[in-house]
């Protein structure tokens, strides 16, 4: 059910720029999505640039809870909402799973502190975008750090970095899996696969 921010000491391996990403796409069979990286994918669309790494989740296969180090940047200069209510998962057994809440985060959170630690050491270069301000994605955030935001806003400026969680009640598995973002006028759907690439 869930999302977190990138803790501050995850920016330093963020500094890929966005031409090396663009120089090794692969387009996958989802119009708009490229692969970027063994275990990356980069979402093109009118309002929205997105880059994600599911790495650490394929390679933590039964884990509660699914982990997805994310960019994400506007293609315009108004800038667009993205509402944490908005943003889900979809399971390989079509099960739709929210964003978590900041409770249900704070919650978990001590029982995430080895995984949390074994992520960070494990996460993949993000490409990012050079000349843009890069901010925390504050969906969710460590207790203690502050408040959660209920939407984080993007346009041609900016870039909102951090990592979205969701809680996986049956343990991640392999299979294919869908991000979900649903924007005011835009539904965006990045599908990916789990345990096929490890």
């Amino acid at each position: 059910m869930r999302v977190a921010r990138f803790v501050t000491a995850l920016a330093a391996p963020l500094a890929l720029a966005t031409t090396i990403a663009c120089s090794t796409a692969t387009p996958t069979g989802t119009p708009g999505v490229d692969s970027i990286g063994k275990t990356m994918l980069r979402y093109r669309g009118p309002e929205l640039d997105i880059i994600i790494s599911y790495g650490f989740a394929n390679a933590n296969p039964g884990d509660e809870w699914l982990f997805l180090d994310t960019s994400i940047t506007g293609n315009t200069g108004t800038s667009v909402e993205i509402n944490r209510k908005k943003i889900a998962i979809r399971t390989p057994t079509d099960e739709i799973i929210p964003l978590a809440t900041q409770q249900e985060f704070g919650a978990a959170y001590p029982k995430l502190a080895a995984s949390l630690a074994r992520a960070n050491v494990a996460s993949q270069p993000m490409a990012t975008y050079p000349g843009r301000v890069e901010e925390p994605l504050d969906l969710l955030v460590p207790p203690g750090s502050g408040l959660a935001k209920e939407s984080v806003w993007v346009n041609q400026r900016n870039v909102a970095v951090g990592r979205l969680y969701f809680e996986i009640p049956t343990g991640v598995q392999a299979g294919p899996y869908e991000l979900r973002i649903d924007l005011e006028e835009t539904k965006i759907r990045i599908p990916f696969r789990l345990g096929s690439e490890r």
